[in-house]
């Protein structure tokens, strides 16, 4: 059930990402370049426009589409922010998200283990109780017999008493 859960919640985020990345190019079509020569800012608060810091243009496009056609030089994209290039933000972004999946996962794990283990005993240790019970009475029995052979020697010498 968790394996289910966790691949549909992964599925549906990829989709949006995916969905997200297609509408910021569909949005495409805005006249980002009246914005050039203009301050970053002015620039990124247009929806679906992307700032270059080294020419100072503003052009329409997405951060990953603008990266992929490296038509800004040093890859200095500025994209919803100017506080951070998108080549940082392209590589940031998905290792913070992986790190942060690891994480949650690992957690998880950490959750069910916890959980089996209040619920009870496992099998395994059931199995290891029982043969552990079984050696302790066949024991016991071997013990009883030597004890009723040593006892009939002891009736057959006549030392009973010792």
């Amino acid at each position: 059930m968790l394996r289910s859960s966790s691949f549909s919640a992964i599925s549906l985020l990829t989709t949006l990402c995916i969905l997200q990345l297609w509408l910021d190019d569909v949005k495409a079509d805005i006249n980002c370049t009246k914005y050039s020569g203009k301050s970053c800012k002015d620039c990124v608060e247009v929806s679906g426009c992307s700032y270059c810091e080294p020419t100072k243009e503003c052009e329409a496009g997405s951060l990953v589409t603008k990266t992929l056609q490296k038509s800004c030089e040093g890859q200095e994209w500025m994209t919803k922010q100017c506080l951070v290039s998108g080549r940082v933000l392209l590589i940031a972004l998905p290792v913070t998200g992986f790190v942060v999946l690891v994480t949650l996962a690992c957690c998880i794990y950490c959750c069910c283990c916890r959980k089996k283990k209040e619920r009870g005993p496992s099998k395994e240790d059931a199995k290891w109780r029982k043969k552990r019970q079984d050696m302790t009475s066949k024991h016991k029995e071997k013990e009883s017999e030597r004890q009723e052979k040593r006892d009939e020697i002891r009736k057959k010498y006549g030392l009973q008493d010792v």
